[in-house]
């Protein structure tokens, strides 16, 4: 039975290599089968860590090959928080290192996450090189219940891309005698709570998308998107509804049908970190619509009518939030919304 289960897991795995994932998902608009939901690895097929054959090849640990490698603030960072003295002679474990150039700049994010958390979310649990490096694959780390996830994006025929959540890895496959370090170019910054999902990550962190909140809860959406596994989820701003019409929000509550619409036309099956958006690329909601990316020179992005805030690439369970300044009105309901702001602008409500 054993050897059955693990027959079909190997086939299941040579089909979602074979086929590429975000591209089912753009055109059909499905949520992923259940073999193809993100689940941490077996292991079965690894070999077992043993500390004498490892020092026995005389290679060096996971933090002297950091070193080596000229990843100095990681190094520096990983010691700070006590991590060396498990990742100089334990193992297995695979180290993703961001460049000293990624820790200056450090990314923005909400949260009041601590450095022993950023750190302990760049080491997984495990030996992973680019070969386990699947679309939507997940990975254990060291922070209790929170997981790498991968991401394959293609930018155009020739390019691909491969992120870290959401950061791109530059350089992959450096072999320590107790694990894999792979280079990233930006910080892990986004931690989230051990069960956080995009809505309750966005519920804990920022006020400013409170209505968006609410009207996903009054649509009965909420527990649908907090399931749902892997999703992207576009949170406009509180200021977005105002700009509609100040009493937009009224109506907007008393319409169900049209609320649902609006609310399923901000959720995207799939993990879309703004790394793997390029231009003119088309992405199917849960509205069965579709959204076009728009990526300028400086890398601002529009998900069709709607700008991206400040905040994107928000980390949680169930995948990735991004802000925007306004809202995305599928073509299915355009013509009702404009009808519905015409009147609230004559005051014939």
């Amino acid at each position: 039975m054993k050897f059955a289960v693990l027959s079909l897991l190997l086939v299941c795995a040579g089909v979602s290599q074979a086929a590429s994932l975000h591209e089912v998902v753009r055109l059909t608009g499905r949520l992923y089968t259940w073999w193809t939901q993100p689940h941490p690895p077996l292991d079965i097929l690894k070999p077992e860590y043993v500390k004498e054959d490892a020092f026995a090849t005389g290679t060096p640990n996971l933090i002297q090959l950091a070193g080596d490698l000229g990843l100095h603030e990681c190094v520096t960072r990983m010691k700070e928080v006590g991590l060396d003295r498990v990742l100089n002679h334990e193992g297995w474990f695979t180290l993703f290192c961001p460049t000293d150039e990624a820790f200056k700049q450090g990314n923005i994010l909400p949260g009041d996450e601590t450095l022993v958390q950023k750190m302990r979310l760049h080491v997984a649990r495990g030996l992973y090189n680019s070969s386990d490096f699947h679309n939507e694959a997940v990975f254990r780390t060291m922070l209790p219940r929170r997981f790498i996830r991968i991401n394959k994006y293609e930018t155009d025929k020739e390019t691909q891309i491969r992120t870290a959540n959401g950061q791109p890895i530059k350089s992959m496959n450096h072999r320590a005698r107790n694990g894999y370090i792979h280079i990233l170019s930006g910080m892990m910054t986004s931690v989230y709570d051990r069960a956080g999902t995009v809505l309750s990550e966005l519920e804990e962190c920022c006020p400013q998308h409170y209505e968006m909140i609410s009207l996903m809860k009054l649509s009965g959406l909420d527990k649908d998107l907090d399931r749902a596994n892997p999703i992207t989820f576009l949170a406009p701003t509180n200021e977005a509804f105002v700009k509609m019409h100040p009493e937009f929000l009224i109506h907007l509550k008393k319409n169900k049908a049209l609320l649902a619409k609006l609310m399923k036309a901000h959720v995207i099956p799939g993990t879309w970190y703004t790394v793997g958006l390029s231009n003119g690329i088309k992405l199917r909601t849960w509205s069965n619509e579709y959204v076009t990316i728009g990526k300028d020179q400086d890398g601002k992005i529009k998900f069709s009518n709607a700008e991206a805030g400040m905040i994107t690439d928000i980390n949680a369970t169930n995948g990735v939030t991004h802000t925007v300044e306004s809202l995305v009105v599928p073509a299915s309901v355009r013509m009702e919304v404009q009808a519905l702001l015409a009147k609230l602008h004559s005051n014939k409500y």
